[in-house]
């Protein structure tokens, strides 16, 4: 039996591999979409929204820092707004 989960696992990363090469935007999207939905029906509207928004946070705080721009002013910028 071990030799079918083997194989499986392995025909599963060829697949995602490939996908990966062949249609980027689309396995990201799907997956993204997958998350979401499952986080929508679990926790509900509102709180997957504000998780949504953390995570696009983090993410954009993530993108500065590897682009080697400064953090600080742009949320000194950011939070002087309000």
């Amino acid at each position: 039996m071990s030799g079918f989960w083997s194989k499986a696992g392995e025909k599963l990363s060829q697949f995602l591999i490939w996908s990966l090469d062949s249609h980027p935007g689309k396995l990201v999207g799907t997956t993204i979409g997958f998350i979401l939905g499952l986080l929508f029906v679990t926790l509900g509207f509102w709180r997957t929204l504000v998780l949504s928004l953390f995570v696009l946070l983090g993410f954009l705080l993530g993108k500065r820092q590897d682009d080697h721009q400064d953090i600080s002013s742009w949320l000194e910028r950011m939070f002087n707004k309000f």
